[in-house]
């Protein structure tokens, strides 16, 4: 996908959305204190998998590195770079997203550049290597609220979920991210390092959340990337991640009962038939390289891939939105 191909993101198409009850969007940060934790391809496929169960979401990219930015098709010109999350940050007004918002680069194929189904509706505020430099203005007064106030107005409304993409440190800019967060989600693999990292986003969420003006945000779920069937992954699992967040950790796993027949006698066993975490998978990695789809990939393991995040919305997602929607 090359810049000039990416696609301004205009009141027209999303006007049908509205036939929707207009309800503020649900909006997730998601991070850690570490990054090569897979937070962003996390939220990338979270966000196809929310497209995929018919949401409209709205990606925003709010970590200088631009990963996000790029694996949902969007390539930066450095010459002429597309507005983005450094502009929006910088206008300090009410409803500057929408200005700097555009349509996810993903394509049928190579061939086909239609916007495949999943990028029509997904919506990207993008980032730049200089959003780093939003950072000297955080001393300014009201600076905390800049993107919340960024992602106000009614145009937000058009949106079923918002998914912010942080950078790996607890600075200024994770701290705008959480301001405007509903709800934070927390992304690790199984190992010491990460954990810890994790649990220092959750200390300083809890801690700070109302000093930043913010006392209702609070982590609600922990996804544990990049696993490894390894004695070390099980241990960081079973002792530090389930006693700290228990339910909150989101449990993908999915088993079918089968019978056998042993010693001539009828016996039933369960199968596990997807893991608990995200497993480790290549797929994963070359979607996230080549910037496109995973359902570029139809093969057994390409929908195995897929499973796992359509998991995350039916099971946690799906129904956080159902009962924002009664509330």
């Amino acid at each position: 996908m090359t810049p000039s191909l990416v696609e301004p993101v205009t009141a027209d198409r999303l006007l049908p959305l509205n036939a929707r009850q207009q309800l503020p969007p649900l909006v997730l940060m998601f991070g850690n204190n570490k990054g090569g934790t897979g937070k962003s391809l996390t939220v990338v496929q979270i966000a196809a998998a929310l497209a995929r169960a018919g949401f409209y979401v709205l990606v925003v990219d709010m970590d200088p590195q631009g990963n996000a930015t790029r694996r949902l098709g969007i390539e930066q010109d450095p010459e002429e770079p597309i507005a983005g999350t450094p502009e929006v940050i910088a206008a300090n007004t009410k409803g500057a997203g929408e200005g700097a918002t555009y349509q996810c680069g993903w394509t049928v194929s190579d061939d086909d550049l239609t916007p495949s189904a999943e990028a029509k509706l997904i919506d990207v505020i993008p980032s730049r290597p200089d959003l780093i430099n939003r950072e000297t203005e955080t001393g300014l007064p009201g600076a905390a609220l800049r993107l919340k106030k960024a992602l106000s107005g009614e145009w937000i409304n058009k949106y079923d979920v918002v998914l912010i993409d942080s950078q790996p440190d607890l600075g200024h800019l994770v701290q705008l991210s959480i301001v405007a967060a509903d709800q934070v989600v927390l992304v690790t693999d199984a190992m010491r390092d990460g954990v810890e990292a994790a649990f220092r986003v959750d200390d300083y969420v809890t801690n700070y959340g109302e000093d930043l003006g913010n006392p209702n945000v609070h982590v609600s779920g922990v996804v544990v990337n990049r696993w490894r069937r390894t004695s070390e992954g099980k241990f960081y699992v079973e002792n530090w991640l389930k006693p700290r967040f228990g339910d909150r950790l989101w449990n993908l796993r999915k088993t079918e009962l089968q019978e056998e027949i042993v010693d001539g006698k009828k016996q039933t066993k369960e199968e596990e038939l997807q893991a608990a975490w995200i497993p480790e998978w290549a797929r994963l990695s070359e979607a996230d390289g080549a910037g496109v789809s995973l359902t570029r990939w139809t093969d057994a393991r390409g929908r195995e891939t897929l499973g796992i995040f359509d998991t995350i919305v039916e099971r946690y997602l799906a129904p956080m939105l159902q009962e924002r929607a009664r509330a």
